[in-house]
């Protein structure tokens, strides 16, 4: 699987799944939201490890930058 995220995208991801960890931790959020929020923030941590966003490859971007060799 190619990576298609850039090191940013990653950081950002995994930033936003865990202030979304802290919310349902916390008890911020109902019952109902707290379960779209634990499958968002499964997906953000999943797509920040892995490197991969599947999104991002549904619409055909690529932030994911290589070094060039001369």
């Amino acid at each position: 699987m190619k990576k298609n995220t850039s090191n940013t995208d990653r950081i950002i991801g995994g930033f936003v799944a865990i202030v979304f960890i802290a919310l349902n931790l916390s008890g911020a959020v109902s019952f109902p939201e707290s379960i779209l929020l634990w499958v968002i923030a499964a997906i953000f941590v999943v797509t920040a490890l892995v490197g991969n966003c599947p999104v991002y490859t549904f619409f055909g971007i690529n932030t994911h930058t290589r070094k060039r060799t001369i």
